[in-house]
Order: C-alpha cells, then structure tokens, then sequence
C-alpha cells in the first residue's frame, strides 16, 4: 500500500552571504580545499569545514516526517563492507540533495530505501537515483547525494520511501512497514546555494583533531551551520538516554570501542500499559544495545550486531541482535532474553561483525569502518 502526500513549499535558507552564480570551478577549489587534512586519523575528526543548508520543505506520510534539504555539492565516501570509496564533485553536480526521514511519532531516525524523483516544472528534464544512506557530524544519519538541476527554477521532488527495514516497536509500527511518498515543490537558485555560509578550520581551530563538531539545531527542519568542537557527551539528536531509567529497564552497562558508544539495558516482561508499550508487543524481556558515535552519540544503523554473556569463562548464551526502532529508545539493536539469564557477575561481549553501511561525510570517513567487540561486565544485578 502506497500513501502520498503533497505539499508546496519555497526555499528557505537558515543563514547565507554574497549572493552570486554557482561557480563549479569554485567548488571544485574548495573540494581540493578539503584534501588539506593530510593523512587524517583514523577515527572520528574535525574536517576542514562546515557548511550551511537551505531547507525545501517537510511533509509528513504514513507515520513519517521527511525534510528536504540541500547545500553545495562535496565529496563523500561510499562504504561497502569495511571497504571506501570518495564519491568527488563532478561538473553537472548543482546541489548535495538531503533527505531526513524520521518516525514522525517519536523523532527517531527510520533506517528505509529512500528514491528522490526531481522534475522541473517548465520543461521535460528529470532525475531518478536512490539515495545513500549518510553519516555528517552535524546531522548524523540521514539520506543525500550530490545531484544534477537543469538551472534556476521550479522543481517537483517526489520522495519514495519503502518499508523500515529495521524491525519497528511501538504505535508506528503498522505505518512504517508501509511503503509512502511523499511530493514536495522547492525553488531552485544558484545564487542561494552559492551563498550559503561556510567556515573554515584552520590547524588551530582543530581541524584534523580526534573531535567532533557538535549537532546543529535539531527542530523539524532548523538546519543551520554548526561550528563549535564536541569535547563532551552532549547528546545530539535521538539520544533518549535518559529513558533507558524506568521501572521496566536495567542499565546493564556501557563501552567504548573504535569510538562507537555502546550502552546495553535489559527490558523486563510488562503488562502492556502505556508507559511500557514502547517495548512492543511485550510480554518478552529483551537486551537492547544501543550503538552510537562518539562525541556527538548519533545512532549508526545499518549494522550487524551480535552479544555473547559468559560465566566464569564458559560462553551460555549468544545470538544475533535485530536492528530496531522503538519509542523509547530509539534506534537501537535488541534480541529476546531469559529473565533469569543474566546474573552479576557475567559478561557482556558486543560484537561489531559488520560496519554500518553508511556513507560517510569528512570527519567520519575514517571512523567504523572495521569489525570490533567490547566486553562489558555486568555488575547491576
């Protein structure tokens, strides 16, 4: 079943300078710009810059928020496996296309196939693609590519979204297994993304260091420039770390490894009243892990978990872990546990087997990349 929604918005841009044309050879100077960070760490970093963004417009359909939004074209890294490779600026490419799409329930990143369709209102070119999904210091996971526009004007985007492909709990959960579309109307002009503010980072403002720059503004579309270093916990959007403390929740523990941040709770069996029934279908407890970036604690989906409790050296019990998105939590990666499994005094090994298949902007594009594991003891029992 397939639900469509429209809406006509105009562009709107968070913050821009000096208006004037798009200049490619520009862009491609600033995209040489970038490769500056020599022989960047491998991990998390500040990149060379940030950029600002103009926002098309946001719709909701079948249980989804989406916004649409674009900033100059840049280099990015597409993943496969453990393996990258730079997707760089080519000359037809207008603007770097984003799409954010969210349970529009609870603001938690949907993991889904996302086709952009992209029409001009006066002629007959068009432009089909699946996006990538992405990873930026600013916006965390979300979908984009750098695209083609045939000049200033009118477009039509229509936005596809298949169905979740992590499991989803909650009121949502019907919605989301739903495919949907979703049509937007944005004005194009090159003046506006050529104006668009971008700060640069010198060696002395950190560029390159094991950093991170912090979340943007996160209120249904407040999309802007954000600058400042991340050298704490703050947490960025869809943290909902503060809801892993209820009654029906143990906090198991927390580990850090090849700066991805993992904190594992165990649901207990409820009832199915309102408080509890974002487990879900519940009447079965649950280990959730949660698997997050440093610095920034965005979620990274696409990945492959598993989790292995031992005692007193002996392994018994392990499994794999289902990509999930719930109310409570957020995106996160669960599998159906005993009650009386695990005891203080176990331990908790987490397994990274596959790296999330994300698309990486600069700062990220060196970070969780390979397959890792943390052990956590497990001392709440």
């Amino acid at each position: 079943m397939r639900r469509r929604t429209a809406l006509a918005v105009g562009g709107s841009a968070l913050a821009g300078l000096s208006a004037g044309c798009l200049d490619l050879e520009s862009l491609r100077r600033d995209d040489a710009w970038r490769e500056l960070v020599v022989d960047p760490p491998g991990g998390v970093y500040i990149p060379s810059h940030a950029d600002e963004m103009v926002a098309y417009g946001t719709a909701t359909a079948a249980g989804r928020e989406l916004s649409l939004m674009a900033t100059r074209p840049h280099s990015f890294w597409v993943v496969a496996d453990g393996e990258r490779t730079r997707a760089g600026v080519r000359s037809p490419h207008a603007v770097h296309l984003m799409v954010d799409v969210r349970d529009a329930e609870t603001g938690a990143f949907l993991p889904a196939p996302v086709t952009t369709t992209l029409e001009v209102r006066e002629g007959d070119w068009a432009d089909e693609r699946t996006l990538w999904p992405m990873l930026s210091q600013p916006m965390g996971a979300h979908y984009g590519d750098n695209v083609p526009l045939d000049g200033d004007g009118t477009y039509g985007a229509t936005i596809d979204v298949g169905a979740a492909s992590a499991d989803v709990r909650g009121p949502s959960a019907g919605e989301l297994s739903e495919s949907a579309t979703v049509e937007l109307e944005f004005e194009f002009e090159a003046a506006e993304i050529e104006g668009l503010g971008r700060r640069l980072f010198d060696e002395d403002e950190g560029r390159g260091e094991r950093r991170a720059l912090e979340p943007m503004g996160y209120e249904h579309g407040d999309h802007g420039e954000h600058d400042d270093h991340g050298e704490h916990d703050d947490h960025g959007p869809e943290s909902n770390e503060s809801d892993h403390e209820h009654d029906a929740a143990t906090r198991v523990g927390s580990a850090t490894s090849g700066d991805v941040d993992y904190t594992a709770v165990r649901f207990e069996a409820t009832d199915g009243n309102a408080e509890t029934a974002e487990i879900g279908d519940d009447s079965d407890p649950a280990l959730v892990v949660t698997a997050r970036t440093a610095y920034n604690r965005y979620p990274l989906p696409f990945a492959s978990l598993s989790a292995t409790v031992s005692r007193a050296g002996e392994r018994i019990a392990g499994g794999s872990l289902s990509e999930t998105v719930g109310p409570r939590v957020g995106h996160h990666y669960r599998t159906p546990v005993e009650p009386t499994l695990l005891e203080r005094g176990d331990e908790l090994r987490i397994d990274l087997e596959t790296p999330p298949q994300l698309s990486r902007h600069e700062g990220y594009e060196t970070a969780f990349l390979e397959a890792d594991s943390v052990t956590i003891g497990l001392e709440a029992f």
